[in-house]
């Protein structure tokens, strides 16, 4: 019996320490990824907004104001 719980605890233990590794080692490669991500998705959005002042611009619309609007009670 205490043979058993002994095995046991060696093997959660190796476990824990795989576990964390494989998460580190994971975190480590992926770092290079997310930044391109996020580099792409800025230029999405960056995108976006040119396209829509673009439009904006040709309809006519207004220049946006740099104060929001004042709001009555």
């Amino acid at each position: 019996m205490h043979m058993r719980r002994r095995i046991l605890i060696v093997l959660l233990s190796l476990g824990v320490v795989g576990g964390f590794g494989s998460g580190i080692a994971h975190l480590a490669h992926c770092r290079g990824h997310h930044r391109a991500r996020r580099e792409a998705f800025e230029r999405h959005v960056a995108q976006v907004c040119t396209q829509a002042a673009l439009d904006a611009t040709r309809r006519g619309a207004p220049p946006p104001r740099d104060e929001p609007p004042a709001r009555t009670p």
